[in-house]
């Protein structure tokens, strides 16, 4: 059959299987009347044709027969154009040339498309997405992908286009592209941890981390797909094809003047943004976060966890301890917008508290609420004694003398025997500063020089 499609014969040898080119030379009666040389003329029934041909047009006749009794041809249009649009679908599919097919209708699986007179199969997986919005009667271009003209298989795909277009455009980007390039494309795809970017025909990776200096909760709020986007290169990995991008890379650094805004003494104003086990994060501005340690909360309670103490969204005040912009860390203290309460006792101060707790080596007296002094039982009494308990009672109330003061560990240590002692002293040395005590003392001088 291949061998007679090939022969393309002088008019005047026609023979049965052949295929000649023809002119129209009218249209009448229902039938198509072609020139076949030498002054004969052939007739095709309108039937053959989907769309009637222009009178001096040229068209593929096939030669089915030559009559038993004039020799005239039996012709036929259909069977020319069968014949040629299979062999024009072989070499489609050898060559893989991209054709233009048109979705007729909607079936199992997938879609039947008319691929240049073709009745061809395309599976739903092989519709681009860019088509895949009510594609019936959509033409396309697709690629022949299986051919068997015995059983008139045929099978094409529209997505494989995509795919190889995707890959030329690949290949040019990780061609030219390099770190530090600054680039435009369209967000791809939304995810938790960060956004892919399209850059033609390959995706690249914008983290979370690298979208703002901010603190970002959800990047669909702020973002979406198709979105143009300039970005930064930070890194290429061409052996894996991976793209790193940055996008607050090309926004001013928060942390650069961080040192210069955020003095240590400052007062400032922020945000609770999250609570952990170590502390309260505060945002002081876009991408600049502070941290109140938990032991930077209160001067006189244990905090177990910031939560007792704050909510996350509450704004406050704090004081700022440090800041360094190389370790992009500012140290802030809440407990220090207050006056601490330690400052008041010093060393040598009396104080008075009474008694919540005995125990074997001392007792801890309640100074005020939250500060509490500590007794060692040596410094309870003039006198030895074994326990606390057995001179001091719980909720008794105690004066000593503050032998030792540590702020940073909260601590203070009292002396009831120190405070007894100086006591006694005070009363002998009033008793000898008063005129009674120096009158006596004068008869006493008086009468010792006297017995002399």
């Amino acid at each position: 059959m291949e061998e007679m499609m090939d022969k393309m014969p002088d008019i005047q040898e026609l023979k049965p299987g052949q295929i000649v080119k023809s002119k129209v030379i009218a249209v009448m009666n229902g039938q198509v009347v072609v020139d076949l040389g030498l002054k004969r003329e052939g007739f095709v029934n309108v039937s053959d044709f989907q769309t009637l041909p222009k009178i001096g047009s040229e068209i593929d006749i096939f030669i089915s027969r030559l009559d038993s009794r004039d020799g005239s041809p039996v012709i036929s249009y259909r069977k020319a154009r069968d014949i040629m649009v299979w062999k024009n679908a072989d070499e489609n599919f050898k060559t893989k040339k991209i054709i233009q097919g048109k979705i007729t209708k909607k079936i199992k699986g997938g879609y039947e498309v008319d691929a240049e007179g073709i009745i061809a199969f395309m599976p739903s997986s092989q519709l681009s997405k860019k088509c895949s919005s009510k594609p019936v009667g959509m033409t396309i271009d697709v690629k022949i992908t299986e051919f068997d003209r015995k059983s008139k298989n045929v099978v094409v795909s529209n997505k494989i286009i995509e795919k190889e277009k995707n890959e030329l455009e690949k290949q040019k980007v990780l061609s030219s592209i390099k770190e530090g390039d600054i680039i435009k494309g369209k967000i791809a795809t939304i995810t938790a941890f960060g956004i892919f970017v399209d850059l033609g025909g390959i995706d690249g990776l914008l983290h979370i981390n690298d979208v703002s200096y901010k603190r970002i909760e959800n990047l669909s709020d702020l973002y979406k797909i198709g979105e143009e986007l300039e970005v930064v290169v930070l890194k290429f990995d061409p052996k894996e094809n991976k793209i790193a991008l940055g996008l607050k890379q090309l926004q001013k650094n928060p942390w650069d003047d961080v040192e210069e805004n955020y003095k240590p003494g400052m007062r400032v104003k922020g945000k609770i943004t999250s609570l952990t086990s170590f502390g309260a994060f505060v945002m002081l501005e876009d991408g600049v976060e502070g941290l109140i340690h938990v032991s930077d909360i209160s001067w006189t309670e244990r905090i177990a966890h910031p939560k007792d103490v704050f909510d996350t969204g509450q704004e406050i005040e704090a004081i700022v301890i440090d800041s360094n912009k190389d370790k992009k860390k500012v140290s802030l203290s809440y407990k220090a917008i207050f006056e601490n309460p330690f400052d008041k006792y010093e060393i040598g101060k009396v104080v008075q508290g009474h008694i919540i707790k005995l125990m074997d080596f001392g007792c801890v007296a309640q100074l005020e609420q939250n500060i509490h002094g500590f007794i060692h039982v040596s410094e309870i009494s003039k006198t030895r004694i074994d326990k606390p308990s057995d001179v001091l009672t719980v909720g008794e109330n105690v004066k000593g003398i503050i032998v030792k003061v540590d702020k940073s560990k909260k601590r203070i240590e009292l002396s009831i025997k120190q405070y007894e002692k100086q006591q006694e002293e005070q009363e002998v040395k009033g008793f000898l500063n008063s005129q009674e005590t120096k009158i006596k003392f004068a008869d006493l001088i008086e009468e010792n020089e006297s017995n002399r």
